[in-house]
């Protein structure tokens, strides 16, 4: 789903747990459906695993497992991981608002928030899974932008852009130098992320 301003009523109305009334909507998406896809494959090393114990297990014949019943329950592990991800698939929202940006998810919805004025930084993880499916993620780092730049140096395989931070703030934040990644917050899996990052770092930018 491309990135699109949620300037209708009803759209705001749908989350209204998310959205305050003193506050200003600028984005609202969701993830792709790929989301599905690429969240349950995270479940296959547990699905091989099982597997393997069950065909091992079923070497003795006084257990009652063969090898289509070993095949079965790693499905069944597969299946059960895909239907988790589908409901919390319904249940995710991304929000960005004049003063915070947002994450509903959860299968039991959980709201996380993080305000524009200690966002130092948007990072985009390189997950092969989602450039199959064209779609990418966007990593919030919290902290002061001086750790941005340690995280660049440390070549962690993340590409970190700076909001810009005005000089009083700046000078502040140099006295804490720790910065982390908000996993939380992370927007996972969307459409044209290069676009929905450009929007939040301008966000941060005006409204911290």
């Amino acid at each position: 789903m491309s990135p699109t301003l949620a300037t209708a009523s009803d759209e705001v109305q749908s989350a209204p747990q998310v959205i305050r009334d003193d506050e200003t909507v600028l984005l609202m998406i969701r993830p792709s459906a790929w989301f599905i896809v690429v969240s349950s494959m995270r479940a296959l090393p547990a699905a091989a695993a099982a597997g393997v114990a069950l065909m091992l297990a079923s070497l003795d014949p006084s257990i009652p497992w063969d090898f289509r019943g070993a095949l079965l329950a790693s499905a069944a592990i597969i299946v059960a991981r895909a239907a988790w991800q589908s409901v919390d698939w319904c249940v995710r929202l991304y929000v960005l608002t004049d003063r915070r940006i947002v994450v509903r998810r959860g299968v039991i919805p959980e709201v996380c928030e993080c305000l524009l004025g200690e966002v130092a930084g948007i990072g985009q993880p390189r997950r092969r899974m989602e450039r199959i499916g064209r779609t990418g993620s966007l990593a919030i780092l919290r902290g002061p932008s001086i750790g941005v730049r340690r995280a660049r140096r440390a070549g962690r395989g993340r590409f970190f852009e700076e909001a810009q931070t005005p000089a009083s703030q700046a000078e502040k934040r140099r006295t804490h130098p720790h910065v982390r990644v908000e996993h939380e917050l992370e927007w996972s899996v969307i459409r044209d992320s290069e676009t929905v990052r450009q929007t939040i770092l301008h966000a941060v930018s005006r409204y911290r």
